[in-house]
């Protein structure tokens, strides 16, 4: 047997609800309203000025290079092993819709990050260049 109750929301019910709804939002909106990576992040972005800070962001556009070509690598053998594991029907003509999916999603997913790779790539070879201009070699 199924008992179901109302609930009848009055006027002083419905005030008091949206009282501590904006009081909630009073609170929690000026700690968001920072966002992320401001304030005191040793992440933060700066512009360079300096032969330092050029060194320090080549070697920050290096490191992205290295990892994004580390999530290729991940992407090519997860493609490869992927089409093993999901069976294959020799009499259809068709790929398996799902290594289909998987093919695609990782062929994007190459193809952005070689994109991203030699971007990282140039800046970092940019900085350098700028960093030993700024210190006169």
């Amino acid at each position: 047997m199924l008992v179901t109750t109302s609930t009848k929301i009055n006027g002083t019910t419905t005030r008091l609800l949206l009282a501590a709804m904006t009081l909630l939002v009073a609170i929690t909106v000026p700690v968001f309203a920072h966002g992320p990576g401001q304030g005191d992040s040793i992440d933060e972005m700066k512009v360079p000025h300096t032969a330092k800070d050029h060194s320090e962001m080549a070697e920050h556009y290096q490191k992205v290079e290295a990892e994004t070509r580390k999530e290729i690598e991940m992407h090519k053998k997860m493609l490869a092993e992927y089409s093993k594991g999901v069976a294959k029907n020799p009499k259809a003509p068709i790929e398996n819709p799902y290594i289909k999916r998987e093919r695609l999603h990782c062929e994007r997913y190459i193809k952005a990050g070689e994109a991203l790779a030699a971007e990282a790539a140039e800046s970092a070879k940019f900085h350098t260049s700028r960093a030993k201009e700024l210190e006169g070699k």
